[in-house]
């Protein structure tokens, strides 16, 4: 018999340890009032009709599945997944209304009215309306119309016989009734020839019961996971701030619509307080339209998560961007939009009759908070995989370190090719690390700088424990621009 050749050569073959895949920042998490016809805790979907399925083709749970599907890119482009979440025994918030009487034999008479005087009580501040001329309108649905152009912050419904008033905020301080305007000088149309306001019923809102969103979001973030949160839950303002404060201790986005421009009141506006507050990672959007609001808060989730950060070029701004399937707010005014941009709030407009979000950054952009996630996640999952994908060890020398910083290093390339880092920076900061110098030249060059203290400095606490000298990185952001200014000079 021959000699084994093992008995010169041995060779073993062993597979490099398998790593961690990253987090998807595009995971966009829908809890829902609704009931499905399955019974699990939730679902994850790739498409509409799956949900259409399990819900009902006209449940609002479909129709927001449908608008996040149906934006270009969404968030199937940067490989994400739509999770429905059924929330427990959740019931939405309501708001206040006033119902009319029938007025069907007074509308002769409200149509010779060319000064009429009334007062709306809305959430308990009067708005005073005088002068309203109905003498050219034909029916009651041209009487809304009078009236809806006097009220921003109230619903005006018409009806057959009359119209009926929603306060434009939900729960138990939404309140909305008409009265006698003490004083007016015009045509009183509160009288029972008119708009007979005794014989109207007032209807107080209320809150948000059964589950809270937040809830919600503590019984299943350890189930699945996501990142953006959106919910056809309408929420008075104290839940909609404890959710807000649930989810700025985590790596998600919380994604809310409103519709009063009570919301945007710089300090008493719930907008403002998320802002003042630096709840970063809740985005605030204002849409007037109050049936509609809710499907262009998804349009917008839709649209925002939906980066492939592996590529170039890929990272967005929400600025500017038009929604599919969602009409331009019709009544942003300019003091409208002032209030926006001071909370920090987004909305969508048109311009020359370009449908395009506006947003706004006193509350940070999106994109901001949207990309930071992503580097959080990539560095997590970089540095670990440098440490598993070995079947040895990494020594903890310089030679280590260097490793590490340079797994660190790959992400941070990879942020300058999708554009989230930008290079040809200055560092404006006075926070400094490493060798300051070093770090403002590499921020210039290069778009960051990473740093950890030389290992022969580390303590012999630290290294009995196997600790890595802490890693520093300084990054600059590239931003996007928003605007522009020119200056012309024409000589003659």
């Amino acid at each position: 018999m021959s000699i084994d050749i093992t008995n010169i050569i041995n060779v073993s073959i062993t597979n490099t340890p398998q790593g961690l895949a990253e987090p998807s920042v595009n995971s966009l998490a829908l809890f829902t009032t609704e009931i499905p016809s399955n019974v699990d805790e939730f679902r994850i979907y790739k498409n509409s009709s799956e949900v259409a399925n399990d819900y009902g083709t006209n449940s609002s749970t479909a129709l927001m599945a449908n608008t996040i599907f149906s934006q270009s890119p969404n968030i199937l482009s940067g490989g994400g997944r739509l999770v429905v979440i059924p929330m427990v025994n959740a019931i939405s918030a309501i708001n206040g209304q006033f119902i009319s009487a029938d007025l069907t034999a007074n509308l002769s008479a409200i149509q010779a009215v060319a000064d009429g005087d009334i007062r709306i009580i809305l959430n308990g501040t009067n708005i005073d309306l005088t002068n309203l001329d109905f003498t050219n309108v034909s029916n009651f649905a041209d009487v809304t119309a009078v009236l809806q152009k006097k009220l921003v912050d109230v619903n005006v419904s018409g009806k057959l016989t009359g119209f009926d008033l929603y306060s434009k905020k939900v729960g138990s301080s939404s309140s909305v009734t008409m009265a006698q305007l003490a004083g007016g000088s015009g045509t009183d149309l509160s009288v029972v020839g008119l708009f007979n306001v005794a014989g109207g019923v007032a209807t107080g809102g209320g809150n948000a019961q059964g589950e809270t969103l937040a809830e919600a979001v503590v019984r299943t973030e350890e189930d699945v996971a996501y990142v953006g949160v959106i919910t056809n839950l309408e929420m008075e303002d104290s839940a909609i701030s404890s959710t807000a404060t649930v989810i700025q201790a985590r790596d998600m986005m919380f994604i809310h619509q409103f519709s009063s421009t009570e919301d945007l009141e710089p300090i008493t506006g719930i907008c403002s307080i998320i802002k003042n507050s630096t709840q970063t990672k809740t985005r605030c959007l204002y849409y007037s339209i109050l049936e509609d609001a809710n499907l262009m808060k998804t349009a917008y989730a839709g649209r925002g998560f939906s980066v492939d950060f592996s590529g170039s070029n890929t990272t967005i701004t929400m600025n500017l961007k038009a929604l599919v399937g969602i009409i331009p707010d019709p009544i942003i005014t300019q003091n409208i939009y002032n209030k926006a941009e001071v909370a920090g709030t987004d909305i969508y407009g048109d311009v020359s009759s370009l449908p395009i979000v506006i947003s706004n950054g006193a509350n940070l952009f999106f994109d901001n908070v949207y990309n930071s996630i992503w580097f959080k996640f990539a560095l997590q999952v970089a540095g670990f995989n440098y440490l598993k994908q070995t079947n040895t060890k990494i020594p903890q020398t310089e030679s280590g370190m260097s490793g590490l910083k340079n797994a660190y290093a790959n992400v941070c390339v990879r942020g300058i090719n999708n554009e989230y880092i930008g290079a040809g920076l200055a560092w404006n900061s006075s926070e400094t690390f490493g060798n300051p110098e070093d770090l403002k030249r590499n921020i210039t060059d290069f778009g960051y700088y990473i740093y950890s203290l030389p290992i022969a400095q580390q303590s012999q606490v630290d290294r009995d424990l196997r600790k890595a000298p802490l890693v520093q990185i300084a990054v600059k952001e590239a931003g996007a621009i928003h605007s522009s200014s020119v200056i012309v000079v024409i000589e003659r």
